[in-house]
């Protein structure tokens, strides 16, 4: 008997993390790719535009009684963005499996510049916390994104293609803190405060200019973004037993049954990927927590433990932040994971957190010393470590995709991850604001409490990683 040629088997129920061939990347579909990179680019912006005025728009409707005590109502508007983004993302989810992905994300980009406006156009407490509310609702696209991505790649390119993410994102946080630290206010501008409208409602310029942006990639979504989603299976019930079709047709059921046993729910929850998970949420808790205190940190007054920085100050800072991250996810990042990989550039990165956090509180010393120039230094040289250690995000994102049980679950595992991201989110920045208003007030450790907390929480991330990955 002649020798069987060995076979490959290479099957949608295949793990991820089992491929062992390298094949020719597929060739990424370049328009799809630059509609979603634009939406995804746009999804943070009526979110982050807020930051760099947000304290004093609360001070000044009455919502805080003074400077130190602006972290309590800040800590609320930015938790309640994530409880309600939280509670609706699996709905958008769920939705875009029946009517479709490119529909969804229109709704979400259109719902977002809404949302935005109103907020502008808020002059009270309850009505911020409200538009607040909308935002979070109507800012469910990250989930269907990652999906209509999972749904243009193969496994040859899906790690490029999702590396997109990340750097997409902090152009969106780039130019949400350019236009929330240039133009924070209609104050800033005479000529432009004399408009009635701009003159009764001084924060609507800046939410006006970020509401522009998701409305113009609704725009282009619905003329150039082509739908994703696969066509439903139907069973041709009517074929006879006997047919021939008819034996087909049970083939193809009993194909559709087997990829259904392994799409359950069940396959993520293993010791492996809920290690991955875990890490994921307390890396959101870490990257969302330095975004909410560094603009109260900058805000702050210089003789309670802050820097005193004016609302272009804070929005300088931020964008510094962006354009560090933006920088070394082009140049440094795909260098280090071809000669790492994933896991050791990861436990590597999340060692950063720890100085990313400690650096900031000892440039209030130099503040209070009058060394401006020294503060400026200690700034770039802290948000730059920052930046380094946010590479992490591009690294778990990799890893998640690896350890789907099969290409049928990159759409769910994606949505695990963001669950956890939402619910960290919730508690995350709004629970570092009203830790840092706590540490200030009350002059815990001197008002260096929370940073302490957070520069633990990156110890015990890094020996996560270390530990259980």
């Amino acid at each position: 008997m002649a020798e069987q040629a060995p076979t490959s088997v290479d099957t949608e129920a295949t793990p991820l993390l089992g491929k062992q061939v390298q094949k020719k990347a597929t060739p990424l579909p370049k328009l799809q790719l630059a509609i979603i990179c634009l939406i995804r680019i746009v999804e943070p912006i009526c979110f982050q535009v807020i930051f760099p005025f947000i304290n004093e728009m609360l001070v000044k409707i009455g919502a805080a009684k003074d400077r130190d005590s602006v972290g309590y109502p800040a800590g609320i508007i930015e938790s309640i963005f994530s409880l309600t983004q939280l509670v609706t993302v699996f709905f958008w989810g769920s939705l875009s499996d029946r009517i479709g992905r490119k529909p969804v994300l229109i709704i979400g980009c259109v719902g977002s510049s809404v949302s935005a406006v109103a907020f502008g156009l808020s002059k009270s407490f309850p009505m911020l916390v409200l538009t607040r509310c909308l935002n979070g609702v109507m800012n469910g696209n990250i989930g269907v994104l990652k999906a209509i991505m999972a749904e243009i790649c193969d496994e040859t390119n899906e790690a490029k293609a999702f590396s997109f993410f990340p750097l997409c994102l902090n152009i969106g946080v780039l130019i949400a803190s350019f236009i929330g630290g240039t133009f924070s206010s209609s104050e800033r501008f005479p000529a432009l405060h004399r408009i009635p409208l701009f003159a009764a409602y001084p924060y609507l310029l800046p939410n006006l200019l970020a509401a522009i942006l998701p409305l113009v990639a609704a725009i282009l979504a619905a003329i150039y973004l082509k739908e994703t989603l696969p066509p439903p299976i139907h069973h041709n019930k009517s074929q006879p037993p006997s047919s021939p079709a008819s034996s087909t047709t049970l083939d193809a059921d009993a194909q559709v049954d087997e990829v259904e046993d392994s799409t359950s729910l069940w396959n993520l929850f293993t010791p492996e990927i809920n290690a991955l998970m875990f890490s994921f949420a307390v890396l959101s808790l870490l990257g969302g927590a330095v975004m909410a205190i560094l603009p109260l940190f900058c805000f702050t007054p210089i003789a309670d433990g802050g820097l005193d920085f004016s609302d272009g100050e804070i929005g300088t800072a931020m964008a510094v932040r962006a354009v560090a991250t933006i920088i070394v996810q082009l140049s440094a990042f795909p260098w280090l994971q071809r000669r790492l990989g994933s896991l050791r550039l990861y436990r590597g990165l999340m060692v950063l957190w720890i100085p990313a956090y400690i650096g900031l509180p000892m440039l209030n010393g130099f503040a209070r010393l009058g060394q401006k120039r020294v503060v400026w230094t200690g700034m770039v040289m802290t948000l730059l470590c920052g930046a380094i250690a946010n590479m992490a995000f591009v690294c778990n994102l990799i890893m998640t995709n690896a350890a789907a049980p099969n290409r049928h679950m990159l759409g769910a595992i994606n949505g695990y991850a963001q669950v956890l991201s939402s619910g960290v989110r919730i508690i995350g920045p709004g629970g570092a604001s009203i830790l840092f208003a706590l540490s200030i007030n009350h002059h815990i450790l001197g008002g260096y409490f929370v940073w302490l907390v957070f520069g633990l929480v990156g110890v015990n991330t890094y020996l996560i990683s270390v530990e259980y990955m």
